[in-house]
């Protein structure tokens, strides 16, 4: 990587940032402050209300695409993008006036819908107290008082319903007359002499009797109710028709999703240029570029404007830089197990060339099936020859693709199709059986495991040959190799050999494991105390065990279902649910085993693996370019 300076002319600004975004050759990150005087005479950024407002713009098209998809029916999980050119999307962005008034369009429409549905409620709520009057022939507005008679209605618990009655009946002057009951009340029409009435209200109090008032209504309950449904009619059908005004509308969610990524692009480049400082009429830059795209960069300045200076300057000792991995078509994939990890260190090296064979092997070993891997072989490939996706998805594809290829080659030498449904054909395995020796595969594991630890300590060498220290390759890795595989060998033929090794590393690593301590005390506490990192490696190979562990359970799930498919397949009908068992079985087995193969597989790299060598936390080099969510540009 490089770090470049660049001041332009704001007026040639938009031209040059649109050019980068293109190319994808610089990031743009903070300019750092000086302490001269005529650094603090620039300004920085200057516009975040431009930000704002694409952010706000961008927010109510987001809106307008829901609204609309959602009248539209659109399937949600089609998450398939638009395929578009540079051209379209200028277009689209020459018609931004007219579309964000369709998003105007949108809003008002909403607000619409939401006072139809507020009046619907209301609607249905009236219609709702009503229902229970639907026995009162009285029109409501002659509910009320007379020269001598006071007139009531309302309801009251049925738990009190009784006891009120009671208290009532001992009133000579008093009617009550049941309407209805409901679920929890019964509904009462009163009428009372005036000498009686405070009588019959102070028992109504007693028993929770509510009085229910109908100002704003006339007619009978019945003939409300009928009002209220033919107005609650006339609302679904204004509904209908605003449906229809939006669905009409919907012909436009093209038009949005690409003019919500062309505004994207536009906010990507705003954002970029916040990190500028500028003078009104000239703008300075910092980036980083990779060394090979130097030429480029000129290139692209050269074809915008010649006013321009830039400079390219390596990275400060010690400075971190962005870290762009490039790798083969083969191990590409497997950055994307990496970067779940973390990105490697800018001044350390890049780990997927070690990680993608191993992490392949490991996977495969775990799902060790010739058929499965054929399925995720097909399966990965067609997902990403009809989805085309990009970044990380496509990468995992990758991952499944490749991991598909290694369960083949386990599955033929375990003797794996479909679990054991091999072996009813006469297909036998050509290395192990797994289920019959089961010894000897875990010892195949572990030893596995242990290669996979020697080469993390022979890439930590690798690392270190790099950067020039040949002493510490002897001190941290040699000692290590002697000692472990002197105890590795201690119980063979060659124990004498064996022991001369373990002592050699042994010694080496007390002698020199504590160098970097300032006391002689310290350095010896040290040495001494890496000895105890042989059980830490002995507890890195037992984690090996997990390949065994998975492998069965892979195993024993898929015979479990060929046995039980061809327990029912005895008839026709048992037929058809034997293939619907073995096809659902081997399905779930692919996945959970799939997934848990990935997830230990990962573990194992991460922890085991990374342990011996590397170092992490770097940043991800990241270009300005043209991020889209709902579209896709063609090439």
């Amino acid at each position: 990587m490089r770090k470049a300076y660049l001041v332009g002319l704001e007026k040639d600004k938009e031209a040059i940032l649109k050019a980068f975004q293109q190319s994808k050759s610089l990031e743009i990150v903070e300019t750092e402050e000086y302490d001269e005087e005529w650094f603090s005479t620039l300004t920085r950024g200057g516009n975040e209300s431009r930000i704002e407002s694409l952010e706000r713009d961008m927010s109510e098209l987001e809106f307008a695409l829901r609204f609309l998809s959602e009248r539209a029916a659109v399937d949600k999980k089609d998450k398939s993008k638009i395929h578009v050119t540079d051209v379209q999307l200028e277009e689209v962005m020459s018609r931004r006036d007219e579309i964000m008034r369709i998003v105007e369009k949108c809003r008002s429409f909403e607000a619409e819908e939401n006072e139809i549905d507020s009046r619907k409620s209301r609607k249905k709520a009236a219609i709702d107290r009503f229902l229970p009057w639907m026995g009162l022939n009285l029109s409501v507005e002659d509910i009320r008082d007379t020269g001598a008679v006071k007139v009531r209605a309302g309801f009251i618990a049925k738990s009190n319903v009784a006891p009120f009655l009671e208290a009532a009946d001992a009133l000579d002057y008093c009617v009550l007359k049941s309407i209805s009951e409901a679920k929890d009340y019964s509904y009462y029409f009163l009428a009372c002499h005036d000498k009686q009435a405070d009588d019959l209200f102070e028992i109504a109090r007693k028993y929770d009797f509510t009085y229910d008032h109908f100002e704003g209504y006339e007619g009978t309950p019945e003939e409300i109710i009928k009002n209220l449904e033919n107005k609650l009619h006339d609302l679904y059908v204004q509904k209908d028709t605003l449906h229809k005004r939006a669905l009409e509308m919907s012909e436009s969610i093209a038009d949005i999703k690409m003019l919500i990524d062309a505004l994207r692009f536009v906010l990507l480049r705003e954002e970029a240029s916040s990190r500028f400082v500028n003078t009104g009429k000239v703008f300075g830059l910092k980036g980083w570029v990779r060394e090979p795209d130097q030429q480029k960069v000129e290139d692209i300045l050269d074809g915008v404007t010649g006013a321009y200076h830039i400079e390219f300057v390596e990275p400060d000792e010690g400075e971190a830089f962005p870290v762009d991995t490039r790798n083969s078509p083969v191990v590409e994939p497997f950055e994307v197990v990496t970067n779940l990890y973390s990105v490697p260190d800018s001044r350390g090296i890049d780990p997927n060339a070690v990680v993608a064979p191993f992490h392949a092997l490991f996977l495969g070993l775990m799902m060790a099936d010739v058929a499965y891997g054929l399925i995720m072989i097909i399966g990965g490939y067609l997902f990403i020859k009809l989805k085309d996706p990009e970044g990380g998805i496509r990468k995992l594809a990758g991952v499944v693709v490749l991991s598909g290829v290694f369960s083949i080659v386990w599955g033929v030498l375990l003797g794996s199709y479909f679990g054991d449904l091999g072996q009813w054909f006469g297909i036998r395995a050509l290395l192990i059986n797994p289920m019959d020796n089961p010894v000897e595969m875990l010892v195949l594991c572990l030893g596995l495991g242990v290669l996979n630890l020697f080469v993390g300590l022979g890439v930590k060498a690798y690392a270190y040959i790099k950067k020039g220290k040949y002493i510490d390759v002897v001190f941290d890795v040699v000692f290590w190799y002697l000692l472990l595989i002197g105890l590795g060998l201690m119980a063979t033929p060659y124990s004498g050999i064996a022991g001369a090794m373990s002592i050699v590393g042994a010694l080496g690593l007390v002698l020199t494991q504590g160098r970097e301590k300032d006391s002689i005390m310290g350095k010896i506490a040290g040495g001494l105390g890496s000895l105890y990192g042989v059980t830490g490696y002995l507890s890195d190979v037992l984690s090996y065990s997990r390949l065994f562990a998975l492998l069965l359970a892979t195993a024993v799930v898929s015979m479990v279902m060929n046995q039980i498919a061809a327990m029912v397949g005895t008839n026709v009908i048992g037929y058809v649910a034997a293939a619907l068992i073995f096809v659902a079985g081997h399905t779930f087995n692919l996945f959970i085993g799939g997934l848990g193969a990935f997830v230990h597989g990962s573990r194992l790299i991460f922890v085991e693996f990374f342990s011996k060598f590397f170092t992490g936390g770097g940043h991800a080099f990241s270009p300005l370019q043209k991020e889209t969510k709902y579209v896709k540009l063609n090439k």
